[in-house]
C-alpha cells in the first residue's frame, strides 16, 4: 500500500477504489431516499386521485388515516437517513478519505438539494396541514376544505418530485465514475 492509502476502522481506502465503506454508504442512501420517494409517488398517483372522488366528510377521514403520523414514522427517518450518509459521501470525499469523482459529487449533491426540499415542503407545509385536518370535527368541516387539500395536494406534488429528484440523483452518483 502506498502512502495515499488510509485505514478507517476495518476499511481500506485506496484512491481509485470503491472501498466497502462508500458502497455501504450509497446503498443506505439509495435505499432511504427510494422508499421516501416511492412513498411519496404512491400518494401523488394513488391516494390523491382517489381522495378526489369521495364526499368531503370522507376525503377527510381518510386523509386522517393514511397521511397522519402513521407515515411520518418511516417518511422521518427514511428523509433524515438519506440526508445524513449522503452528507457523509461528501464530507468524505472533500476531505479525500476516499475519491469520489467531481461529478459523482455534483450528484450527490442535487440529490442532497432534493431532500432538503422534501424535508422543507414536510415540515412547513403539509405536515402542518396533516396536524390541522386532525383536529377537526367531522361534523364541522371548514368550507374550505377543498382549497386546503388542493394546495395540500400541489405542495405534495412539488415535494414528491423532490423525493424523486434526490433518489434519482443518488442512484446516478454511484454510477458516475
Amino acid at each position: 500500500m502506498d502512502a495515499s492509502t488510509v485505514h478507517l476502522r476495518g476499511f481500506t481506502l485506496a484512491p481509485g477504489n470503491l472501498s466497502v465503506l462508500e458502497i455501504s454508504l450509497r446503498f443506505v442512501n439509495v435505499l432511504s431516499a427510494a422508499i421516501v420517494a416511492g412513498g411519496q409517488l404512491t400518494v401523488l398517483l394513488v391516494i390523491v386521485p382517489v381522495l378526489g372522488t369521495f364526499d368531503t366528510r370522507l376525503s377527510v377521514q381518510v386523509h386522517r388515516a393514511m397521511l397522519g403520523h402513521q407515515i411520518d414514522r418511516f417518511m422521518k427517518p427514511l428523509g433524515i437517513t438519506s440526508l445524513l450518509s449522503a452528507l457523509v459521501i461528501v464530507a468524505l470525499g472533500l476531505l479525500e478519505a476516499i475519491r469520489i469523482p467531481a461529478a459523482s459529487l455534483a450528484l450527490t449533491c442535487v440529490g442532497i438539494a432534493g431532500t432538503i426540499g422534501v424535508i422543507v415542503t414536510s415540515r412547513y407545509f403539509n405536515v402542518p396541514t396533516n396536524r390541522v385536518i386532525a383536529e377537526w370535527s367531522l361534523s364541522d368541516i371548514p368550507e374550505d376544505y377543498d382549497r386546503i387539500r388542493r394546495r395540500w395536494d400541489s405542495v405534495h406534488r412539488a415535494r414528491a418530485s423532490a423525493g424523486l429528484l434526490a433518489a434519482t440523483a443518488y442512484l446516478l452518483a454511484g454510477y458516475a465514475r
